[in-house]
């Protein structure tokens, strides 16, 4: 009884200190920075898959915009939700971890709606019609992809590496969000002007 006292007190040591060093200043950063990089490199790849020619022309403006809804957006929405989820249910005990990846499984579509919704403004499209489109089908394909990796990292990852883990494994999936978002774009519906011009501020 007594070593499983000493053990959760450690446990509850350890996770507040997990928080102080992810609500620093370098924490969020490093967050917003591994997302970025992410979103960035899944487009390129995306391009270079679905190039028709022989010779590959980048639309590096496609990828900007990319990387500004996961700077702007993502890496900052999912930065303060990892703290949230460290909070309330703290450390990497197996049920502690299993009431993570369940609650990422819930919260999902609420993140795609912001990329598919954010991405639609950047573009000058109806975000209405692209989360309409686009995040069931996503969010069914996420269900199946993240929640292993999701289990891993929260079990085996500090969280102040899972940023670093988290890019690698976002890189992959930011290459399917942008061939969706894009192989679909053509039957979106075009935003009305005063959504247009609200995005372009």
């Amino acid at each position: 009884a007594c070593a499983k006292r000493r053990q959760a007190t450690r446990a509850r040591q350890m996770a507040a200190t997990s928080l102080v060093g992810m609500n620093s200043a370098v924490a969020w950063g490093r967050s917003i920075g591994a997302v970025s990089l992410a979103w960035g490199c899944g487009d390129v790849v995306c391009q270079a898959v679905e190039k028709k020619d022989a010779v590959w022309t980048w639309d590096w403006r496609r990828t900007a915009q990319f990387v500004f809804v996961g700077s702007t957006v993502m890496g900052p929405t999912s930065h303060g939700f990892e703290l949230v989820m460290e909070r309330t249910f703290p450390g990497n005990a197996l049920r502690a971890v299993v009431q993570k990846v369940l609650t990422r499984v819930v919260v999902a579509p609420g993140f795609l709606t912001l990329s598919f919704g954010g991405l639609a403004l950047v573009r000058g499209e109806d975000p209405v019609a692209a989360v309409t489109t686009n995040v069931v089908p996503a969010w069914c394909t996420g269900t199946l992809f993240w929640p292993a990796f999701s289990l891993i990292s929260y079990r085996y990852v500090p969280p102040t590496g899972r940023p670093a883990f988290g890019s690698v494994v976002g890189a992959v999936w930011s290459t399917y969000l942008s061939f969706v978002a894009h192989s679909r774009s053509a039957t979106t519906v075009p935003a009305p002007p005063r959504v247009v011009a609200v995005a372009a501020r």
